[in-house]
C-alpha cells in the first residue's frame, strides 16, 4: 500500500502550518514567549534536536545568542560572535543560507562554544532573520545525526525566520518608541481639539518635555520665526537652567539655526564650544552643554521654526534619532498651524458675531431716538471709549435692555446708568 502523502494532504498540512505560524506571530504574548513557540515549532517541523536564535547587536557589530529551546540561561546574551565569525557570523554578513548535512564542525567557518552542546551535533542549518529588508539576526537548526536538508525544509525554516524577523523588528521598534508614540497620540488629539492659541504653549511644552525624556537630553527647546524682525524666540523649553528661557530673541542671520531655517534640513553640532556660529557659548558652558541637534518645523513646505536638542555629553546622533526628531518637529508644526488656524477662525467668528450685534444695536438706537445709521454708530463708539468697554459689550447691553423692555412693557430703560445710551 502506497503511504506517500497525496498533494491534497501535503497542501493541507502546509496550510495548517501556515495558520499555526500566523496564530503564534499575531498572539498577544510577550516577545520571549512567542520566540519560544516559534523555536519549538521550527524544531518540530524539521525533526531537529536544537534551535537557537541570534540577533545582531549594531552597537558592537556582533551576533548575540538571544533564544534557545534548551536551558541556556547563563549563555543568553553572553555567547557573541563578531560579524563574519563562525557560520552564524558568516550568514549574518552574507545574508545567505548555509546547510551542512554532516560533520558541521569540520567546516572552515565553524566556531565552537564549549557551553553549547549543539556545537557537537552533525548537521547544521543556518538561515538569516530579516525585518523590512534588513538582516537583524540568524536562526540555527541542529541535528545530532547526519541529516540532508531538503529544499522544502530550508524554505520552511526561511519562512519561519522571516516571520520571526518581522516580529522581532516590530517589538524592537515598539520598545524604542512606545513612550514617544503614546505622547504623540495625545499631542495629535490635543492639537485637533484646541480652540484658541493660548493652548499652543502647553502643546509645545509637552513636546519639548517628551523629546528631552526620549533622547535623554539636558535641553530641548522649540523656537519660532518672527519673519518681520528676522528673529527666533524660545516658545517652549525643557531645561534645568532658568536662564535659557529668559534669553533675548536670537537674530537669525549668522546663527547655527539660520542654516536649519534656510535649508529646511536637520543640523548636528558635535561640539558646541567649537562652533563659532553658536550664539550663546557662555550659557552652554554654564549649563554644561556639549552636543546639539536642530531640526526644522515645516508647515506646508515653509519653515516656521526649529526644535533643538542639547546634551551634556559628546554625542553623535544616529539616523534613527534624527528621524525621530524630524517626525516630532513635523507634529509640532502641525500643532502650531492648527492652533493658528483655529485662533484665526475663532477671531473671525467673534468679529462677525460682534458686527451682527453692533448692527442690531444700531437699529434699536435708530428706531428709538430717530438717529441716522452713522449717528447711532458714533453714539456706540463714543460710549465705548468713555466707559472703556468694547462696542460689542455696549451693543449687548442695548439689545438686552430692549428685550427686557419689550417683555415687561415698561417705558424705562433697564440698562445700568453708566451704560445707558438708550
Amino acid at each position: 500500500m502506497d503511504m506517500t502523502p497525496t498533494m491534497a494532504e501535503t497542501t493541507g498540512s502546509q496550510v495548517t502550518l501556515l495558520h499555526r505560524i500566523s496564530s503564534i506571530v499575531s498572539s498577544d504574548q510577550d516577545l520571549e514567549a512567542v520566540l519560544k513557540e516559534l523555536v519549538s515549532l521550527a524544531m518540530n517541523v524539521t525533526n531537529s534536536d536544537a534551535c537557537l536564535v541570534y540577533l545582531i547587536d549594531t552597537a558592537t557589530n556582533e551576533v548575540v545568542l538571544r533564544a534557545s529551546q534548551l536551558p541556556h540561561d547563563a549563555e543568553i546574551g553572553k555567547v557573541r560572535l563578531k560579524m563574519g565569525e563562525g557560520i552564524t557570523g558568516w550568514v549574518a554578513v552574507h545574508n545567505s543560507v548555509v546547510a551542512l548535512g554532516k560533520n558541521a564542525s569540520a567546516d572552515a567557518r565553524f566556531k565552537s562554544f564549549s557551553s553549547l552542546q549543539e556545537d557537537t551535533y552533525e548537521a547544521f542549518l543556518s538561515v538569516p532573520l530579516v525585518s523590512s529588508g534588513e538582516l537583524i539576526g540568524v536562526i540555527n537548526v541542529h541535528h545530532c545525526d547526519p541529516h540532508q536538508h531538503s529544499s522544502d525544509e530550508v524554505a520552511l525554516v526561511t519562512f519561519i525566520g522571516e516571520q520571526m524577523g518581522g516580529l522581532i523588528g516590530r517589538h524592537k521598534l515598539a520598545d524604542q518608541s512606545l513612550s514617544a508614540v503614546k505622547r504623540m497620540e495625545t499631542l495629535a488629539a490635543v492639537a485637533q481639539t484646541i480652540a484658541a492659541e493660548s493652548y499652543l504653549e502647553r502643546i509645545l511644552q509637552a513636546i519639548s518635555e517628551m523629546v528631552a525624556e526620549t533622547l535623554d537630553s539636558a535641553v530641548c527647546s522649540i523656537m519660532l520665526v518672527d519673519e518681520e524682525k528676522k528673529e527666533l524666540t524660545v516658545s517652549a523649553a525643557r531645561c534645568s537652567s532658568p536662564d535659557y528661557m529668559h534669553r533675548m530673541p536670537i537674530r537669525m542671520e549668522g546663527s547655527v539655526i539660520e542654516a536649519v531655517i534656510r535649508d529646511g534640513q536637520p543640523v548636528i553640532i558635535r561640539d558646541i564650544h567649537a562652533e563659532k556660529q553658536f550664539r550663546y557659548p557662555e550659557l552652554a558652558r554654564k549649563s554644561g552643554l556639549v552636543s546639539g541637534l536642530a531640526a526644522p518645523l515645516l508647515s506646508l513646505g515653509k519653515v516656521i521654526g526649529s526644535i533643538n536638542i542639547y546634551t551634556r555629553e559628546a554625542r553623535t546622533f544616529s539616523d534613527e534619532e534624527v528621524g525621530f526628531v524630524t517626525v516630532v518637529a513635523g507634529q509640532a508644526a502641525i500643532a502650531i498651524k492648527n492652533a493658528r488656524l483655529m485662533s484665526e477662525t475663532l477671531d473671525m467668528k467673534r468679529t462677525l458675531e460682534a458686527r451682527k450685534l453692533i448692527e442690531r444695536a444700531k437699529g434699536i438706537l435708530q428706531f428709538k431716538h430717530s438717529l441716522t445709521e452713522e449717528e447711532a454708530y458714533l453714539r456706540l463708539r463714543n460710549e465705548s471709549r468713555r466707559l472703556r468697554r468694547s462696542m460689542r459689550d455696549l451693543a449687548e447691553a442695548v439689545i438686552l435692555a430692549d428685550d427686557l423692555n419689550r417683555k415687561e412693557g415698561a417705558a424705562r430703560p433697564l440698562v445700568r446708568e453708566d451704560t445707558d445710551i438708550m
